[in-house]
């Protein structure tokens, strides 16, 4: 569900699935000034053709300047992740689901995958993608599939949100964000930006998308059952990890599911005390 800026506020620490681009470093210094505790960026790479990752730690100075020492950031390697989700046989997936979306789909449920592993370990309740304003006909920001990746990353105690879609924040005022925190934001024109992040080869799927506003239709119904049936995947990966890692899963689970279940107490209060100052 949508937060409110005063509704952020309630929250306590997030991880950012963070490329070190104009939409990532906003949404990491945005956040950043509203809520309180760490602030984990989790920057992902593969071995199918994600190139120059180390550009993503371009701003890292910069955000620990702005937010202090409880900037951390993180360089993952999901390939072998991605490989039990299906990269390592894609053109069967591509024909199974009837569609390229599986490529960047898959790469997204495997960085999801990263990442509640993550927050498991870490006792963080929230997770933040960098979807914006004017991009949400890509797959993965497309409404089905946020719907369903909130389902999934709520039943580990994490709330996973878009802020910049939340708060309606768009590419003009991302840059003003950047500039006003003396941030360089790269180059960029209308939706298109050409910051610092990684370059991924696969994404190039996407690039008529962004240069001339070609927008391709994507599934819902497909996407929908695609993404069922890699939650119960990624559910059994996050829990042979965490064993792995010497975690018991379900007690790592509940802990989180108590802390959100903290936060979430304090959403409500704030709603009750906005609903009690609306006139009758």
């Amino acid at each position: 569900m949508p937060l409110t800026l005063d509704e952020y506020r309630c929250l306590r620490g997030f991880s950012v699935l963070y490329s070190g681009g104009l939409d990532s470093a906003a949404v990491a210094i945005l956040m950043g000034g509203l809520i309180d505790g760490p602030v984990h960026l989790l920057t992902y790479k593969h071995q199918y053709g994600a190139l120059f990752n180390e550009w993503s730690r371009r701003h890292n100075s910069d955000l620990v300047r702005i937010l202090g020492d409880r900037v951390f950031h993180n360089l993952i390697d999901l390939t072998e992740t991605w490989d039990a989700l299906g990269a390592n046989r894609i053109l069967r997936e591509i024909a199974r689901h009837r569609g390229h979306w599986v490529v960047c789909l898959g790469c997204q449920q495997s960085m999801a995958t990263h990442t509640i592993l993550y927050n498991l370990e870490h006792g963080l309740t929230n997770a933040f993608i960098c979807s914006s304003v004017g991009g949400e006909y890509a797959v993965m920001s497309m409404g089905v599939t946020r719907e369903r990746n909130t389902a999934l990353y709520a039943r580990y105690g994490i709330r996973y949100n878009a802020p910049l879609l939340d708060l309606g924040v768009h590419k003009n005022e991302e840059r003003r964000i950047l500039h006003d925190h003396g941030v360089e934001p790269g180059w960029g024109r209308r939706r298109s930006h050409q910051g610092y992040q990684p370059i991924c080869l696969l994404g190039f799927q996407h690039g008529l998308d962004i240069l001339v506003d070609f927008h391709t239709t994507y599934p819902p119904q497909r996407i929908a059952g695609y993404l069922d049936e890699k939650a119960e995947l990624s559910d059994q990966l996050i829990r042979a990890l965490l064993r792995a890692r010497g975690h018991e899963p379900d007690r790592l689970i509940e802990a989180n599911l108590a802390r959100y279940a903290e936060e979430e107490a304090a959403i409500q209060r704030v709603r009750a005390a906005q609903a009690d100052q609306q006139p009758p």
